[in-house]
């Protein structure tokens, strides 16, 4: 049984390749990248308003983008970890190996940010900011979103798994800087997922924007045509003077 279950994981690490990265370039390149990690509870991504729209209003402002189609339980077998983490952290390999932007951020949203964070989170990926979106970021039955939970680790994983994958236990004094958005009212995704990872950033003293809106609901997206809940000015001011 232990050999079977070793052969799947590696035919599962395997698959790392499998995910889909899109370049999508500025027409002048300030030379700073973001990789764009859209939401969708680790069921499906959520390609327009979390992928699309983010890397247009990216390239707009100058700088690269690049879109990740991570494994999600619409196309792979669940319980996905490592998978998503593996494709996240080899999509920053492509792009690094590439040299095209000097400076290379992270960009999640929902479930995305989840992946987002416990990849700017690990010192391997040498990313130099992120942004956090109505992230999901703890595995704690208490505040997680239980849907992006199970399709990740399933219903019951280890104690120490659900440790390793909530983003706030892996800050360290080496985290880069970091920009958090959330609603107050999300009923999805809990506010105390983003009040979590930006105590674990204070605690460690490292840089953070954080931006809390008190209505708004999940999924908002950069809500560019909404000029009470579009948040965009701040993510901008962060990006000019944080990076």
């Amino acid at each position: 049984m232990g050999k079977q279950s070793e052969s799947a994981q590696v035919l599962r690490r395997q698959s790392v390749n499998s995910s889909i990265l899109t370049y999508h370039p500025a027409n002048v390149s300030n030379g700073v990248g973001v990789l764009v990690l859209p939401g969708g509870g680790y069921s499906y991504t959520s390609m327009d308003k979390e992928g699309y729209q983010p890397a247009t209003w990216l390239n707009q402002r100058g700088y690269d983008a690049w879109i990740l189609d991570y494994a999600t339980a619409n196309n792979t077998e669940t319980p996905l970890y490592p998978l998503p983490q593996d494709q996240a952290l080899e999509a920053v390999k492509q792009i690094r190996a590439k040299d095209i932007v000097s400076k290379l951020g992270i960009w999640g949203f929902s479930a995305g940010g989840h992946l987002a964070a416990t990849t700017v989170t690990n010192t391997s990926a040498d990313l130099d900011f992120g942004i956090l979106a109505y992230p999901v970021i703890t595995l704690d039955p208490k505040y997680t979103h239980n849907g992006s939970r199970t399709n990740l680790v399933g219903s019951n994983p280890s104690p120490e798994l659900q440790h390793l994958l909530s983003a706030e236990n892996r800050v360290t004094n080496s985290t880069p800087p970091v920009f958090l958005f959330h609603t107050a009212n999300d009923g999805s995704v809990p506010i105390q997922n983003t009040y979590l990872f930006a105590n674990a950033m204070a605690s460690h003293k490292r840089p953070t924007q954080l931006l809390v809106l008190p209505d708004g609901g999940h999924g908002l997206g950069l809500a560019l045509s909404d000029p009470v809940r579009t948040w965009t000015g701040e993510l901008e001011r962060f990006l000019r003077y944080s990076i």
